[in-house]
């Protein structure tokens, strides 16, 4: 019974980050992955933008483990499109508290600007 509770809460939780925003946010993931993956040279920040899309797409029940192996690629991230895309999910998850009921999405949010920022480090379960 309790399995069934989790399993509804994260499909309900899953449809509404879609409605407010997470599906915005993955379309820009994939598109950004597509163009990476365009050009050759880009083709593993490409494959990574796409891992981190289908998770933005449906975080509810996922975890985003941030274990700091990949320095160099974080850094070069972050200065380029992470800075971007992590200041996207900080303003989505601070007009969230805005909200009442848009409030469980705030975690949603700050989980997706921490993998925004360091997606090389970060490990998607």
């Amino acid at each position: 019974m309790r399995w069934a509770l989790k399993k509804l809460y994260r499909i309900a939780g899953n449809a509404y980050w879609k409605i407010f925003g997470g599906f915005l946010l993955s379309l820009i993931w994939f598109a950004l992955g597509l163009a990476l993956i365009a050009s050759v040279v880009g083709l593993a920040w490409g494959i990574r933008c796409v891992r981190v899309g289908i998770f933005v797409f449906k975080p509810f029940g996922k975890q985003a483990v941030t274990v700091f192996d990949r320095p160099l690629a974080d850094a070069v991230w972050a200065l380029t499109f992470g800075i971007v895309l992590g200041t996207v999910a900080v303003i989505g998850a601070l007009s969230s508290l805005l909200v009442p009921i848009a409030a469980p999405l705030s975690v949603q949010w700050i989980k997706v600007a921490k993998t925004s920022l360091f997606p090389f480090s970060t490990y998607l379960r």
